[in-house]
């Protein structure tokens, strides 16, 4: 019964998504699964060969943040960290913190110092939400000045983003640069910590407080140094993922203009905040598609270009990333001796 209850959440998590991909989508668009699935037969193996190209090069373009708040770090194994990360949040609700733990091993295996994870972790995390809380934003501009009034649930949600993406600048830069906001900030989490600790009866007291002021330190440092590759990679990335999200629908035969197609992308990079299922599947792709068609785009299209989008951006990260961390384990672990 105690098992049951640990996985329930999990269970109704991947069954939120299975419902929000099986039916919200076709809702979303008007369109089944199986007709978007057939306009699919449209595209020729070379097209779905630039496709995964250019979702590869997007992800290469990452490292460039990965290697800017790990220094050390090579652009292959920043590579495996995030697939491999990826598979596994992917895979489960809230898969996050089981990524992180995987990352954790692989950057220790390959010898760098504890601490530098916790600076690499922070980095990188804060440029993904700042990325996502931007991006809406940016949106409506250009949707704005291209002459188009956008939709209210996009003014609402960038309207949203916008606020959240300010707080979350003030809060960042406050404790960067502030030896007060850090040490406040640390002592609150402290207290936070040890609270729960004692509802669970631990009388574990972490020095949460003297840990973010070092993380604190070392982060100040890295993104002065490397604030510059980490904007590239992050607006790189960024690039290629709207690119290959525009290549797909134009592949299929929409006529969609780019600044729409950004739009749709913006607001469903936004939703993948929500992580109710794992990786934010099925909210976001419900909401992208929802707008893209209201943004004028083709339901049939539109739900074809979603199906295949996710299909590549999200599925395939599960076995790619899964084969990277077999191949980390291979050659970290000598497989007798741990048996």
């Amino acid at each position: 019964m105690t098992l049951l209850r640990r996985r329930l959440p999990a269970v109704a998590s991947v069954a939120v998504a299975a419902l929000l991909l099986g039916v919200g989508l076709p809702r979303a668009t008007g369109v089944g699964w199986r007709a978007a699935t057939e306009q699919l037969e449209v595209l020729t193996l070379p097209q779905f060969v630039l496709l995964i190209a250019v979702w590869l090069l997007g992800l290469y373009a990452h490292t460039f943040l990965s290697t800017a708040a790990l220094p050390e770090l090579t652009h292959r194994r920043a590579l495996t960290l995030n697939l491999s990360g990826s598979a596994v949040s992917n895979l489960l609700p809230f898969g996050g913190a089981l990524g992180m733990s995987l990352n954790y091993a692989m950057i220790r295996s390959w010898g760098h110092a504890p601490g530098s994870f916790g600076a690499f972790t922070a980095l990188t995390t804060m440029w993904n939400v700042v990325a996502k809380l931007a991006l809406p934003v940016l949106a409506i501009g250009l949707l704005a000045t291209f002459g188009e009034l956008p939709p209210g649930h996009l003014a609402l949600g960038a309207v949203a983003a916008g606020l959240a993406l300010l707080v979350v600048l003030l809060v960042v830069t406050l404790s960067l640069l502030s030896d007060r906001v850090a040490a406040a900030t640390g002592t609150a989490a402290q207290r936070v910590v040890v609270a729960a600790l004692r509802l669970v009866r631990s009388r574990r007291e972490p020095a949460l407080d003297r840990a973010l002021l070092d993380l604190r330190a070392r982060s100040a440092g890295l993104l002065r140094r490397g604030w510059g590759r980490m904007l590239l990679g992050m607006a790189t990335y960024a690039v290629l993922q709207v690119t290959l999200l525009w290549l797909i629908l134009h592949m299929l035969g929409s006529s969609l203009g780019l600044v729409y197609v950004f739009a749709g992308f913006a607001f469903g990079r936004l939703l993948t905040l929500l992580v109710v299922t794992p990786g934010g599947v099925g909210i976001a792709e419900t909401g992208s598609a929802a707008l893209l068609v209201a943004l004028g785009g083709d339901a049939g299209l539109v739900a074809a270009a979603t199906v295949l989008y996710t299909a590549i951006t999200f599925a395939l990260e599960i076995p790619v990333g899964g084969l990277c961390g077999l191949l980390w384990w291979r050659r970290s672990i000598d497989p007798w001796r741990a048996s």
